[in-house]
């Protein structure tokens, strides 16, 4: 039998990502992956350990407001994560509603 996650409205999830980024503390989140270039999909990626970063300024991509710039912590190759804030699906362990 699956419990049902606890749930979090979106725009509370990225207020409290922010919070938590300016106060060092690690969160986890999970959202499907896509590439607008290769328009392709890797499914669902689950990150454990992350803070925000500063992302694209609206000066700098029509995107600015979508896609959310983070750090993995759990990923030693250094790469620039971002992922398109409509696919977020949880925020420590709460399902995202809209």
């Amino acid at each position: 039998m699956s419990k049902e996650l606890e749930t979090i409205k979106l725009r509370e999830a990225i207020k409290q990502m922010r919070a938590y980024t300016r106060i060092n503390i690690p969160f986890s989140f999970s959202y499907i992956s896509y590439s607008e270039d290769l328009n392709k999909t890797d499914g669902l990626k689950v990150v454990e350990r992350a803070l925000l970063r500063k992302g694209y300024r609206d000066d700098q991509s029509k995107k600015a407001g979508l896609l959310i710039a983070y750090t993995d912590y759990n990923d030693t190759s250094d790469k620039q994560r971002q992922f398109y804030l409509p696919l977020m699906m949880t925020f420590n362990n709460k399902r995202i509603i809209p």
